[in-house]
């Protein structure tokens, strides 16, 4: 039965009387309190003296924590911070000069474009004047004569399509 059995207050009394005895059986019968000797004896002071120093040396002798090895362990979660924003700022960066690259390769692109349809729109109008001057040589030179008057081509504008106007007032 455990000491701390509720049960075990109200326990029999031949169970308290067969303890007893196999505590005497056992030589643990009750416990005569000693007196305390008036004055201690030398043998006890040596002892008092020996266990005193003992206990100073051990205390002198005490290996302290060194403090570097805890604000290491406190270091270490913010050194896993301070690399994982370094690392996340390295993605950023390599993103940003890729996104950079692009922009600038589409910039070239579009300057390319632009410089091929200028070279086109000089070519065309250079056609256009030599054409012109073709005429005029071809008017002066006097291949028809019917016609007193130069006549100069005259591009046509696209017509009108009824798509880009707004009604402003309806049917009356």
């Amino acid at each position: 039965m455990s000491w701390s059995d509720p049960a075990r207050r109200f326990e029999p009394a031949e169970d308290v009387q067969l303890r007893a005895e196999l505590r005497d059986l056992l030589g643990l019968g009750p416990v005569a309190v000693a007196s305390t000797p008036a004055a201690p004896s030398a043998e006890l002071a040596a002892l008092a003296d020996d266990l005193r120093r003992e206990a100073q040396r051990r205390r002198r002798t005490e290996r302290k924590r060194p403090t570097w090895g805890l604000l290491a362990a406190a270091a270490l979660p913010l050194l896993a911070a301070l690399a994982g924003l370094g690392t996340w700022g390295f993605q950023q960066k390599h993103r940003a000069d890729g996104l950079a690259l692009q922009a600038q390769r589409q910039e070239q692109e579009l300057t390319r474009m632009a410089a091929a349809h200028a070279a086109e729109v000089a070519q065309e109008r250079q056609a256009k004047e030599e054409a012109q001057q073709q005429l005029q040589l071809a008017s002066k030179q006097g291949g028809r004569k019917a016609e007193p008057y130069l006549v100069i081509p005259v591009e046509k504008p696209l017509k009108f399509q009824g798509d880009d106007y707004q009604r402003v007032k309806g049917k009356p």
